[in-house]
C-alpha cells in the first residue's frame, strides 16, 4: 500500500509561531540548524527538507528496478550501494510500486534457501507498504517515522514522474549539518548479538533480520558482519552446487572493524567522518555507533 504524507496544511502557521517561540527556547533546545531559506537558527520540529538540505542532496535519483528484474539483480545492486541507501525502488511505467531492502532479500532467502530463489522476480519479495513524501513535509514527522519503522528511507516526489530518494546519506547530512553539544558518550550503549566462526550463514541472516539487528559481532573478536556482508555473499552463491545456502559456513564471510573514535566527538563531527566512509560504523572503546543510532538520537534531542 503505496502512503501519501499528509502534507500538513497547518505547517506555515506552525513554522512562523515555531521561530517566534524558538528565540525563547533556544537554551533548551539540544539541535538547533541554520536555515538555508530564513538565515534563522532552528529546531527540526518547525523545518522541511528544504530548510535544511541543499537543493543537491534533496535531488538524489531513486536507484529503480523494474518489474521484470529477478532477484539477484536487486541483491547485486543494494550491496554497491549501501552506503548510500538501504533501499531500492521497484518501478512499473515510471512509477514506483513496491521497494527492497536487505530485510526482503533475507526473508526471501529464508523461505527459499536454494540457488533457485535469486532468479525469482523482485514483485515477490518487494515490500509494497511504503509512502510517498511532499519535498514541503515537517522533516521531523519523516524522522520520526523512519525510526519507528527502523527503515531510514522515504519516496520524496517532486513532481509527475520524478521521484527522488530520502535515506543514509541525507540522514547523516542532517547529522553533520547539526549544532549540538551531544557527544558519542550520551550515545546509547547497545547490546550486539554474537555468532560464532563455525555457525551457518543461516544463524547469521536469522540474527540480522531479528529486531532490526545492524551488524552483529564475531565472537571474541572486534569484527563485525552487516547487511553489506550479507548481501555479498548472497549474490556470490547465484551459481553454487549447494542446495540449501543457508548451511553453508559463516566463517566464509568477509568481516568490517569499524573506526576507533573518541568518546568527546560531537554528534556532528562523527556524522561528517561517518559520510566518507564505504561501511559508515564508528566505534568508541567499548560500544558501536551507526547510522542509525544518529537517527534515534535526531529523534530523540528533537
Amino acid at each position: 500500500m503505496i502512503k501519501l504524507a499528509n502534507l500538513n496544511f497547518n505547517n506555515k502557521i506552525k513554522k512562523r509561531w515555531g521561530k517566534i517561540l524558538n528565540k525563547s527556547e533556544k537554551k533548551e533546545k539540544s539541535l538547533l540548524f541554520h536555515s538555508l531559506l530564513s538565515g534563522d537558527d532552528i529546531t527540526l520540529d518547525v523545518c522541511s527538507f528544504e530548510e535544511v538540505l541543499p537543493y543537491s542532496l534533496l535531488s538524489v535519483p531513486i536507484s529503480a528496478i523494474t518489474s521484470n528484474d529477478n532477484v539477484w539483480i536487486a541483491t547485486s545492486m543494494l550491496s554497491r550501494i549501501s552506503d548510500i541507501t538501504d533501499n531500492l525502488v521497484v518501478v512499473e511505467d515510471e512509477f514506483p510500486i513496491g521497494t527492497i531492502s536487505p530485510y526482503e532479500i533475507m526473508h526471501g532467502l529464508r523461505k527459499n534457501p536454494t540457488p533457485h530463489y535469486l532468479q525469482e522476480n523482485v514483485t515477490r519479495i518487494m515490500n509494497v507498504d511504503f509512502y510517498i513524501d511532499s519535498r514541503n513535509i515537517n522533516l521531523i514527522d519523516v524522522l520520526n517515522r523512519m525510526n519507528k519503522t527502523k527503515n531510514p528511507f522515504t519516496i520524496i516526489e517532486n513532481g509527475r514522474q520524478n521521484f527522488s530518494q530520502f535515506s543514509i546519506k541525507q540522514i547523516l547530512e542532517i547529522g553533520a549539518l547539526c549544532k549540538t553539544d551531544i557527544t558519542a558518550s550520551m550515545f546509547p550503549k547497545k547490546k550486539i548479538p554474537t555468532f560464532k566462526k563455525e555457525d551457518k550463514i543461516g544463524n547469521v541472516v536469522e540474527l540480522l533480520s531479528e529486531n532490526n539487528n545492524k551488524l552483529i559481532l564475531l565472537e571474541n573478536e572486534v569484527s563485525f558482519v552487516s547487511h553489506k556482508m550479507v548481501l555479498d555473499k548472497i549474490k556470490d552463491l547465484n551459481n553454487t552446487q549447494n542446495e540449501n545456502v543457508l548451511d553453508l559456513s559463516a566463517s566464509t564471510f568477509k568481516t568490517i572493524t569499524p573506526t576507533l573514535i573518541s568518546e568527546k566527538l560531537t554528534l556532528a563531527e562523527i556524522c561528517k567522518i561517518m559520510q566518507s566512509m564505504e561501511n559508515p560504523y564508528v566505534m568508541t572503546s567499548d560500544y558501536v555507533i551507526t547510522p542509525y543510532d544518529i537517527l534515534e538520537v535526531l529523534c530523540r534531542e528533537m
